[in-house]
């Protein structure tokens, strides 16, 4: 008999439970491999009474939290666990909102462009375009020296 009322109870609860869904976040995130900046995207929905008008604070909090995270530690499940876990503490203890259930749908690294990289490409193309500009020879149209030769006068010997 106590299952059955903590059941409904527990049934009663989530009744009340609001969803509130980010469909497309996206974030920098450090890498532990020379300390390089990775675009990660994810789609996220939190479970938890009240949260629709609180929605502001979750997204804050959940760009804190997952900036201290490294992106290894976030690729493996376990690393997937804790970051869910630490977003749930963060927002019980810095806003006093309750989160229920916090759901990973998506999850992906985006590539990051390397502006130092692409600057030296370009540098180097550069370079090779006036490189080669300078090491060119003019090339003379046969007609223009056709017309030049017809133009001056010449000077036969008898």
């Amino acid at each position: 008999m106590k299952k059955i009322l903590l059941l409904i109870f527990c049934f009663c609860l989530s009744a009340y439970a609001q969803l509130y869904k980010v469909p497309d976040f996206q974030s920098d995130i450090f890498s532990k491999d020379g300390n390089r900046l990775k675009k990660v995207q994810m789609s996220l929905i939190f479970e938890g009474e009240g949260i629709q008008n609180e929605s502001y604070k979750i997204l804050d909090a959940l760009n804190i939290v997952v900036s201290s995270f490294y992106i290894e530690d976030l690729f493996t499940s376990k690393g997937k666990e804790h970051f869910k876990t630490v977003l749930k503490q963060y927002i019980a203890k810095k806003y006093m909102i309750d989160i229920d259930f916090i759901y990973i749908i998506k999850f992906n690294i985006k590539q990051s462009v390397d502006l130092d990289k692409i600057v030296q490409e370009l540098e180097n193309k550069i370079r090779e375009k006036n490189f080669y500009k300078t090491q060119k020879t003019p090339k003379k149209d046969y007609k223009e020296a056709l017309k030049l030769e017809e133009a001056q006068p010449s000077s036969q010997l008898p």
